[in-house]
């Protein structure tokens, strides 16, 4: 993933000039507002384990015959796997 100064440096460069004060305005915004950003990612990832629980069981639910033999969860190691992959 690019930094913001990398973006605004490198569309600067690419446009044969240096960052503008409005570019360089941009980048501060975008620092004051790490902060935010930040609580913001821990309270999605805190919550990941009930999100990722509620979907695995939503598609459990609703596609009932993916618990059958030979299907995607037809036993706990299985399922746990597709938590596991719901999860990332």
């Amino acid at each position: 993933m690019k930094s913001v100064v990398t973006t605004v440096v490198t569309a600067a460069d690419a446009a044969g000039r240096f960052p503008s004060q409005n570019d360089l305005e941009a980048v501060q915004g975008n620092i004051r507002r790490a902060a935010a950003r930040l609580e913001a990612a821990e309270k999605l990832a805190s919550g990941l384990d009930a999100v990722t629980k509620e979907a695995g069981d939503a598609c459990f639910n609703k596609y009932a015959y993916l618990k059958q033999p030979g299907e995607a969860g037809d036993t706990q190691v299985k399922v746990d796997k597709c938590y596991r992959d719901l999860g990332h």
